[in-house]
């Protein structure tokens, strides 16, 4: 798969069939629109392109709501690869991009710089300034610039269509199993192991203390997990919260690997978040805290073995 910027020409793309949008989560929604665009790539013998920005155009228009993701940029691209992408164009997302009329945009990203032979897009599709243009809007552009526009209808799961506000929202509220179905698979994120106060190791349970994107949208409480360390799974129990127990700090990641012994400073490690457990809460002292910690590991190892890798 090959990752392009904001330099770009027609002769950069093969019969290029272009799919636009933000995909954060990249979730089922999103799925159906880039397999949509890779069989139809893959019939006219040319490219399945992905067009998507960075950073997201929400932290442009409204820095104050910091929005916080469910995928990152870097996560993106790596999911849009495993789908089969030919081409992501990650284009940077400036206040300049988005007054653009809609006119303006197709005029110049799509037809000067990619000339697509279609775009498939979803039925709730908005561009240009002041997001007024609309898919029938695309559409029309379409006819007048040569290509063929696609519209998608919404992709549904219990009545209600997907959307990434909605999985952020299940995220938030802890329900993991309700984002992951919306998402089409577990919720993950991704950190390198910093080091922490030790306080788990001084316990007899050492954590791997998580450095964690910025962006990264994060539920709190305890959970079960999955960690990757290389390409080996290990079932794990992971905390996110303010260790109320030795007074209310800043928001850590800790994560416990149930059977792993090593160094793991400096390592990245992905987290599958499977299930919650409970919500933090502080205990009387490590005692307490160790007992609670030893029983959320046998919950987590029970919820880790009715499911599957």
């Amino acid at each position: 798969m090959r990752v392009l910027e904001d330099k770009f020409s027609p002769d950069d793309f093969k019969h290029p069939v272009v799919t636009i949008g933000s995909f954060d989560g990249v979730h089922l929604g999103h799925q159906a629109l880039i397999r949509r665009a890779i069989e139809e790539a893959r019939r006219v013998k040319g490219e399945a392109v992905v067009l998507t920005f960075n950073p997201h155009p929400m932290k442009v228009l409204f820095p104050q709501k910091r929005l916080m993701l469910i995928t990152p940029h870097e996560k993106k691209l790596g999911l849009f690869e495993d789908m089969g992408v030919d081409v992501v164009i990650g284009h940077p997302f400036t206040r300049q991009l988005s007054e653009k009329p809609p006119e303006a945009f197709v005029e110049e990203i799509l037809y000067r710089g990619i000339r697509p032979l279609k775009v498939v897009v979803g039925y709730n599709f908005t561009f240009g300034k002041g997001r007024s243009g609309t898919a029938e809007t695309l559409r029309d552009l379409g006819n007048a610039f040569g290509f063929e526009v696609e519209v998608l209808d919404p992709f549904r799961v219990d009545s209600k269509p997907v959307s990434s506000s909605r999985i952020r929202e299940l995220i938030l509220q802890g329900d993991l199993q309700g984002a992951s179905r919306l998402m089409g698979r577990r919720f993950f994120f991704s950190g390198r192991v910093i080091r922490g106060n030790r306080r788990g190791k001084e316990l007899g349970v050492p954590t791997a203390n998580l450095q964690v994107d910025p962006d990264q949208i994060l539920p709190q409480g305890v959970f079960a997990v999955w960690v990757r360390v290389g390409d080996s799974p290990y079932p794990g129990v992971l905390n996110i919260g303010r260790r109320p127990t030795f007074g209310p700090g800043k928001l850590s990641v800790e994560v416990h690997l149930i059977g792993f012994s090593g160094d793991l400073y400096g390592r990245d490690l992905l987290v599958e978040v499977v299930e919650k457990i409970r919500d933090e809460r502080p205990f009387e002292g490590p005692v307490a805290l160790l007992q609670q910690i030893r029983a959320d590991i046998d919950k987590a190892s029970e919820i880790l073995r009715r499911g599957s890798r």
